[in-house]
C-alpha cells in the first residue's frame, strides 16, 4: 500500500508525540518519587532565579567594569586589581577629593610597575605557602609576610609595601585585611631598617669632574643644573630636543614631562643663561649616547662612576639624589641673597621646580 509525503509527515509526527508523552509521563512519575524536582510554574520557576542570581551578587566584587569572585584564583586577581586601579591619564587630585584624600586608583606607570612587582611577590610568597585563592587569605598571612619583608629592608620601601598591598585587598573587598595592615603598620615600621636620606656633597662640581664616562658628567650636570631626578633627565633631554625643533625661538625654559606622580613641571632660565647653555651641552651629549645604549644600561654604569668618584674625594655617598639636594640648596640661597626674595616665596619657588606639591619637602632639602 503506497503512502504519499503527508501520510509519511503524519506518521512521523504521530510518532514523535507519542514519545515525547511517553518520556513527560515516566519523568513524572519519577518526579513523584524524589528523583526530579518538581515542575514549577512560570512564575515561581522566575522567583527561584532572581533569588540566585541574588546569592550570586553576594559573592561578586564589582568596579572598574571587573567583576571577582572571592573563590578565584590570586593570580586571576592581580589581573582584575590592575585594571581597577588604572587612573593613568585620570587626575590624581580630584580622585583624593573623591575619595577622602587618597586616591583608589594609581596614576603613573612607575608605581603601576612597582606597586605590580609588589603585589605579584606576595601571591608568589602565599602560593608557596598553599595559599591560592582569595577567599583562603587570612590575616596572619598578611601579617606574617610584612613582618618578615619588614626584617630586612627600609622603612621607605615598607610603606611602599604596605601602600601596594592596601590598594590590592581594597580591590578585592577585603577590607579586613586592609585593617590587618592598619593594626601591624606601627611595629613593622619599628622593626624595619631606618630609611636615609640624600646627603648633599660638600663640592659636588670636583664630583663632577672626577666622573670618568662622559655620559655620567651629562647625567650629573643636569640633575645639579635643574635639580631633576635621575629618571627625569631624559625627559630633560627630551625638552631640549623639542626646544631645537623650534628654530628662532628665543626658548630658555626646560619642560618635564610626566615626572613623579604624573605630573608635568616647567623651569625657567630667562635670568640663568650661563646655566641653561651648560645643561644644554650636557643633554647633545647624552642624547647621543642615548641613540646607542638603553638607559637603564647607562644609569647603571652613571651609579657606579658616581660612588667611585665620591669614594676618591672622601663624600658621603647617598646616591645621585644628593645633586638634587645641592640645587635646592643653591638656588634658595641664590633668591634669598642675590633676589632678596622672601624666605616663603624663594621656598614656593624650589618647591615647584622640584615638582613638589608641600613646602615642607623644599624645606626638608634646604635644611639638611
Amino acid at each position: 500500500m503506497a503512502f504519499g509525503r503527508s501520510h509519511l509527515i503524519a506518521l512521523v509526527a504521530t510518532a514523535f508525540l507519542s514519545r515525547a508523552f511517553e518520556v513527560k509521563s515516566i519523568k513524572g512519575k519519577l518526579a513523584a518519587k524524589g528523583f526530579f524536582p518538581p515542575i514549577l510554574p512560570k512564575q515561581e520557576r522566575v522567583a527561584v532565579k532572581l533569588n540566585i542570581q541574588s546569592n550570586k551578587q553576594t559573592m561578586l566584587l564589582k568596579g572598574g567594569g571587573v567583576s571577582m569572585s572571592w573563590s578565584y584564583g590570586l593570580n586571576y586577581a592581580v589581573g582584575v586589581f590592575l585594571k581597577k586601579t588604572n587612573g593613568i591619564g585620570e587626575s590624581k587630585r580630584a580622585a583624593k577629593f573623591a575619595h577622602g584624600g587618597v586616591s583608589d586608583k594609581i596614576h603613573s606607570y612607575a608605581t603601576r610597575a612597582r606597586y605590580c612587582g609588589i603585589v605579584k611577590d606576595f601571591v608568589e610568597k602565599m602560593r608557596t605557602q598553599g595559599v591560592k585563592r582569595v577567599n583562603q587569605l587570612k590575616e596572619d598571612h598578611v601579617a606574617n609576610y610584612l613582618r618578615g619583608k619588614g626584617s630586612w629592608t627600609t622603612e621607605k620601601t615598607m610603606k611602599v609595601n604596605m601602600s601596594a598591598l592596601t590598594k590590592f585587598f581594597k580591590a578585592m573587598g577585603r577590607e579586613d585585611l586592609v585593617e590587618t595592615i592598619e593594626a601591624h603598620r606601627n611595629s613593622i615600621l619599628t622593626n624595619a631598617k631606618p630609611s636615609g636620606q640624600a646627603v648633599p656633597f660638600t663640592d659636588p662640581e670636583r664630583v663632577i669632574e672626577k666622573l670618568r664616562k662622559p655620559e655620567s658628567k651629562a647625567i650629573a650636570r643636569i640633575m645639579h643644573g635643574c635639580g631633576a631626578r635621575i629618571d627625569d633627565v631624559p625627559k630633560v633631554v627630551n625638552s631640549f630636543v623639542d626646544n631645537e625643533r623650534s628654530p628662532g625661538a628665543n626658548i630658555t625654559n626646560i619642560m618635564i614631562k610626566k615626572s613623579k606622580g604624573g605630573r608635568d613641571r616647567q623651569l625657567h632660565f630667562d635670568d640663568r643663561a650661563e646655566r641653561y647653555e651648560m645643561i644644554r651641552e650636557a643633554a647633545v651629549t647624552l642624547n647621543n649616547v642615548i641613540k646607542e645604549k638603553n638607559w637603564k644600561d647607562i644609569k647603571a654604569e652613571f651609579y657606579h662612576d658616581l660612588r667611585l668618584a665620591s669614594d676618591h674625594w672622601g663624600e658621603t655617598y647617598s646616591g645621585a639624589h644628593a645633586f638634587r639636594v645641592c640645587y635646592a640648596q643653591d638656588r634658595f640661597k641664590e633668591l634669598m641673597e642675590q633676589k632678596g626674595m622672601p624666605e616663603r616665596d624663594g621656598l614656593q619657588i624650589v618647591t615647584e621646580e622640584l615638582g613638589h606639591n608641600r613646602v615642607g619637602m623644599a624645606l626638608g632639602y634646604i635644611t639638611r
